[in-house]
């Protein structure tokens, strides 16, 4: 370990009483001795500002500001934006991961808290965020976003380098990947958004600016590739704003593309813009008739219109193109027991 775990200050929240006593013993046993609890954020947030703690092990339910909002607090504070955050939590789904991990977590336990499972997380991230070569990776990464900003692009490009040598960061090439898209280098802009998404590929940003850059080099089909790829993953993180942005700007390239309007369709369902979602879904169809899961989601889009019976001829003709569709059985069969309620 970097450090001694008796000069590691670490700051545990959560309102569980069990859950800090819990905590503190299994921290103790393990070593460490300057702990320090908070019930709730706004109580977190004054220890974090008085104490300034090499470590923040939060629970992720909590009243008022959850542990996810705690984490984006810190990051977005310039004083203690590196502070690792762990987040526990005794349900963890993906949706919530890539939350949390775009927030920018160093780890997710999962209740009830194992010992051993804790140990090896918070030493990973101890190891890691207190080395110096991490420290001096961030260095670089701040000096380089500061020349980025300035437009700058040949000293951030020497600063980014200096990250590369010391680490793999997928923001690191996609800074890079910006630059050389402004300078007009397109093939290495997409070698440098290529590899961003090799190391996460669920980027969406650089996902996005691939496909900008393919449209600027006047490739069409690869551009609508990826601006497809982008808009999935905006969908399935519920950022709406963004997807239904690159879902239209697939629609100016190719208005005939199905899963556009099935997407944009999910979207405006969502958003209780049932009537215009039902129109895309019109569409979707009459650009192909034999897509089961969008007859599907136009009758979901049908039921929630209050629409049943309409909602019923969606769900059979998704049956009738796949017999296997268990969904589409099941909402039938809902139907049709409410209809017999009603009789």
């Amino acid at each position: 370990m970097a450090t001694n775990p008796l000069d590691i200050r670490i700051l545990t929240v959560g309102p569980n009483y069990i859950y800090q006593k819990t905590l503190r013993q299994m921290l103790t046993s393990l070593g460490f001795q300057n702990i320090e609890e908070a019930r709730e954020g706004t109580k977190a947030w004054e220890a974090i500002s008085r104490i300034n703690p090499d470590l923040v092990i939060a629970q992720w339910d909590m009243p008022e500001i959850t542990g996810l909002a705690l984490l984006k607090l810190i990051r977005a504070n310039d004083d203690f934006s590196d502070i690792p955050v762990v987040l526990c939590t005794g349900e963890v789904t993906k949706a919530n991961v890539v939350r949390a991990g775009e927030a920018g977590v160093n780890a997710i336990v999962i209740e009830p808290i194992n010992i051993e499972h804790l140990d090896t997380k918070i030493r990973i991230i101890l190891e890691f965020e207190m080395s110096p070569t991490t420290k001096q990776a961030k260095a670089f990464m701040e000096k380089g976003d500061r020349y980025l900003r300035e437009e700058r692009f040949e000293f951030a490009l020497k600063e980014y380098g200096k990250v590369l040598d010391i680490l793999e960061s997928a923001e690191v090439y996609y800074n890079i990947g910006y630059i050389r898209t402004a300078k007009g280098e397109y093939d290495e802009a997409l070698a440098a958004f290529r590899k961003a998404t090799q190391i996460n590929q669920m980027f969406a940003k650089a996902y996005k600016a691939m496909a900008d850059v393919y449209i600027k080099m006047g490739n069409k089909e690869m551009a609508e590739k990826y601006l497809q790829m982008a808009g999935d993953i905006f969908l399935e993180r519920e950022m709406h704003e963004s997807a239904e942005s690159v879902f239209n700007e697939i629609l100016k390239l190719n208005p005939d593309t199905i899963n556009v309007y099935n997407s944009l369709g999910i979207i405006y369902r969502r958003q209780n813009r049932l009537e215009e979602s039902i129109k895309l879904y019109e569409k979707a169809i009459k650009i192909d008739p034999n897509d089961e899961n969008v007859h599907f989601n136009l009758g979901r889009a049908y039921l929630e219109l209050n629409n049943p019976s309409q909602a019923k001829k969606c769900f059979i003709k998704a049956l009738m193109i796949n017999p296997d569709f268990e969904t589409a059985k099941g909402m039938i069969k809902a139907i049709e027991s409410e209809e017999k309620r009603s009789v």
